[in-house]
């Protein structure tokens, strides 16, 4: 069995399928997308973008999965699928594309995996008040309209639009993870561990922090083979040694290219990396020789 890991897609349409070709080049069998896929569907531009994915899914005969970000409205999938699973405990969010909750595990092929979302958005701030902006844009409009029987003065509660506060994982999810002692083969995250210390890290703020020691503590207790990310938008690849003499090997993904401007000498095969389930050893991943980034917008 083979997997295309993907980085953080945000809902860029084109990016996913060029993740699609890639799939079918390299004879994969599935796509699993680690995070800030753009799950949206609470607007109409989020609806569209899964119902493109799953066409050109349905279109290449490869399946989706994803984990979510912290740009993902993880609440509203949960809501609107969590009663609609396939045999591996996956939700279906159309019939080519999956989701992987936090704390999700399966088995493919022998190997078991976890999957465990989330991160903290830094431009928390900024994208409450552009939804406020909207807010308001929508008022004038609306000749005020809207307003209608607030309480003056009083403002809307404008998070979970743009920013969700979900986003984060807690303490808590971790603990009820380590309840259970079974082995963790692949570990699926959206944010690094903590004690990976990437050449260029857009994650560094001490803010940042909290989320990543829950990643690190599970990579600590179950010292998987393998842990694989996206949320920096930038590739590397880190051995992380453990007491035992084992050792994590950890492979961080980059970004689709919209949001991969200021990532230092990036191209877009840098977004994904083949596990190839019957061999360990890291597969290349070729892409078009002139494959750059043009300037785009994304956090």
């Amino acid at each position: 069995m083979r997997i295309l890991l993907a980085g953080d897609t945000h809902g860029n349409t084109g990016h996913v399928r060029r993740l699609l070709d890639a799939a079918v080049q390299l004879d994969v069998d599935l796509i699993f997308q680690l995070g800030d896929f753009g799950y949206w569907e609470h607007e109409a531009s989020g609806v569209r973008y899964l119902d493109a994915v799953n066409r050109s899914a349905r279109s290449r005969g490869i399946d989706v999965y994803f984990l979510d970000g912290n740009h993902d409205k993880t609440s509203l999938l949960t809501e609107s699928y969590g009663d609609d699973r396939d045999e591996h405990g996956f939700l279906i969010v159309r019939t080519r594309v999956r989701y992987a909750p936090r704390g999700h595990r399966w088995s493919w092929h022998g190997t078991n995996f976890l999957a465990f979302g989330g991160a903290l958005s830094l431009d928390r701030e900024q994208r409450l008040a552009e939804e406020r902006r909207r807010y308001e844009r929508a008022l004038r409009k609306e000749g005020f309209r809207l307003g209608a029987g607030r309480p003056p003065g009083e403002v809307p509660d404008f998070a979970g639009a743009l920013w969700f506060p979900e986003e984060e994982a807690t303490d808590a999810d971790v603990d009820a993870i380590l309840a259970d002692p079974s082995p963790v083969d692949v570990l699926f995250t959206h944010d690094k561990p903590l004690r990976t210390a990437p050449e260029f890290n857009r994650k560094g703020d001490p803010r940042c922090l909290p989320n990543q020691r829950r990643v690190q503590r599970l990579v600590d207790a179950y010292r998987p083979a393998l842990a694989a990310h996206g949320h920096l938008h930038f590739r590397y690849t880190e051995e992380l040694a453990h007491p035992d003499g084992s050792s994590t090997r950890v492979e961080g993904l980059a970004a689709d290219p919209m949001a991969s401007y200021d990532v230092p000498g990036y191209l877009v095969p840098d977004s994904w990396h083949v596990l190839d389930l019957t061999d360990p050893t890291p597969i290349p991943t070729p892409g078009p020789d002139t494959d750059t980034v043009e300037a785009g917008t994304a956090s």
